[in-house]
């Protein structure tokens, strides 16, 4: 299990410390920026943010994988029905 260290900062803040707060984030920090003093946005290193997508993206995978497996259809009629759709595009 990983820890990350966070630290939150007002908007204001951020704005005048954007690039300390890049280099921080960098080095495993997660800023949450705040607006009115509620949380508005993350600051998140490239990394962690690949590393969401990835999990996202093989949610959305294994969620079509159990729509299909119950839909009845085989690997050639899906292929076949999304060929012909993709022909009939302008």
């Amino acid at each position: 299990m990983v820890i990350t260290m966070m630290k939150t900062v007002s908007i204001t803040e951020a704005k005048n410390k954007l690039t300390q707060l890049v280099r921080e984030v960098e080095q495993g920090l997660e800023v949450t920026i705040t607006k009115d003093d509620r949380p508005a946005a993350i600051l998140i290193s490239w990394d962690e943010y690949a590393a969401i997508k990835r999990r996202i993206a093989a949610a959305r995978l294994r969620e079509l994988r159990d729509e299909l497996e119950g839909s009845g259809l085989d690997a050639a009629e899906i292929y076949r029905e999304s060929r012909r759709q993709l022909e009939e595009r302008p």
